[in-house]
């Protein structure tokens, strides 16, 4: 549970290409005109420590690495993240959207990594990373493989784009079942308009809200 008291908190997840930049975007400037504060943040990033394992963690110069590996790397910058930016601007009143989060790392490393960690841990380590200061809700954005590779094809691939499409199938399946391990978790069909994808994610929101 987040901490009582505290302001909302989502996380848009899903596999590459599924939207959740344009989509944590059009929430975030749409909040801002009904008058709320909005702290936009990414994981890995939104801090000094965070944006540098990011650039370790994306660049294919890095190379390959053992899952554990990544997912230590992903929760000291998920640690980070919430200890500098995420807890203090839920306690000043401001609303949280990140793209990604805890369960990018399930499916990621667990899931579709093969061998992957023990799915387990990875939730158990997240836990503790976050302390008190959970999501309230995870948007997952559901999309077949062949559209979001399909609308990846504008921009480069980073380290982890460029790993096999059996891998991103696995991705892809890997979110749905992740999505029924935790309950913070809906999944959002984000193959349809982009505007309905959204108009879904502000009704879910507005829920949420004071």
């Amino acid at each position: 549970m987040s901490l009582p008291g505290m302001s909302p908190y989502v996380q848009l997840d899903g596999p590459d290409g599924c939207g959740k930049s344009s989509q944590a975007e059009a929430l975030c400037a749409w909040l801002r005109t009904m008058g709320h504060q909005v702290l936009h943040v990414r994981e890995p990033g939104s801090t000094p420590v965070g944006e540098a394992l990011r650039h370790l963690l994306l660049s294919p110069l890095t190379g390959e690495l053992q899952a554990i590996t990544e997912v230590l790397l992903f929760s000291a910058a998920r640690g980070e993240l919430v200890h500098q930016q995420i807890a203090p601007a839920r306690a000043r009143g401001e609303i949280v959207v990140a793209e990604r989060g805890y369960l990018s790392t399930v499916v990621y490393q667990a899931l579709a990594m093969q061998p992957g960690l023990a799915v387990d841990w990875v939730f158990d380590l997240t836990r503790r990373v976050h302390g008190g200061c959970l999501p309230d809700a995870v948007f997952v954005l559901d999309v077949p493989s062949a559209v979001a590779m399909d609308r990846r094809r504008a921009r480069a691939n980073d380290r982890i784009e460029l790993r096999s499409v059996a891998y991103h199938e696995r991705v892809r399946a890997g979110f749905v079942q992740a999505a029924t391990l935790e309950r913070r978790a809906l999944v959002v069909d984000a193959a349809r308009p982009f505007l309905a994808v959204q108009e879904d994610l502000r009704a879910h929101l507005l829920r949420m809200l004071p």
